[in-house]
């Protein structure tokens, strides 16, 4: 078993073997760079922003799905109204330069500031500036409407649940048994 070890190493340790591995490697450094990855693909559906009214149709159907776990009724509607749309924040550059003159009898201070966007190339060869958040937009109220939102006890566990899932005050949440949603 030692003699067939050191029959393979002499021979890898020879200049031509050598020579072909180190080929090899380089074309396949290459080959890597030319044919497309799977990877690019991830990174551009996860550049895809979600939009305002993607997130308030998501909150509803979030806020739907635990009424109904509390009511046990299918027949629930959620309205949602959002403070304003998604806010961006991005990487800024500050330059400032600042002068202090002082004659026989006046004094002056003069002060520029510039402010600019740090700017990345993206995979496509376009560019853009660098995002560093993205806030969601606030709720504004929540309008609830289901079987047995007349019902105090109801309402009020609706009412604990919407307020800790949305981090909301409770003033901001109405919750009513509508026509066709009331218990008989």
């Amino acid at each position: 078993m030692n003699e067939i070890i050191k029959k393979y190493t002499a021979v890898l340790k020879s200049p031509k073997v050598l020579i072909i591995i180190g080929i090899c490697g380089i074309l396949l450094i290459g080959l890597s760079s030319i044919l497309p990855s799977g990877e690019k693909k991830e990174e551009s559906s996860s550049e895809q922003s979600f939009t305002a009214e993607q997130y308030r149709i998501s909150l509803e159907e979030s806020i739907s799905k635990t009424v109904s776990s509390i009511t046990g009724s299918q027949n629930v509607t959620v309205m949602i109204t959002l403070e304003s749309g998604i806010k961006y924040s991005y990487a800024e550059e500050a330059e400032g330069t600042s002068q202090n003159k002082t004659e026989s009898d006046s004094e002056s201070f003069s002060s520029e500031n510039k402010q600019s966007y740090i700017i990345v190339k993206d995979s496509s060869g376009g560019e853009r500036a660098l995002l560093i958040t993205e806030q969601m937009p606030e709720v504004r109220g929540v309008a609830i409407v289901c079987e047995g939102g007349d019902s105090e006890e109801i309402a009020e566990k609706i009412k604990n649940a919407v307020t800790a899932a949305l981090n909301i005050t409770s003033k901001r949440v109405y919750i009513a048994g509508g026509t066709g949603y009331e218990k008989r």
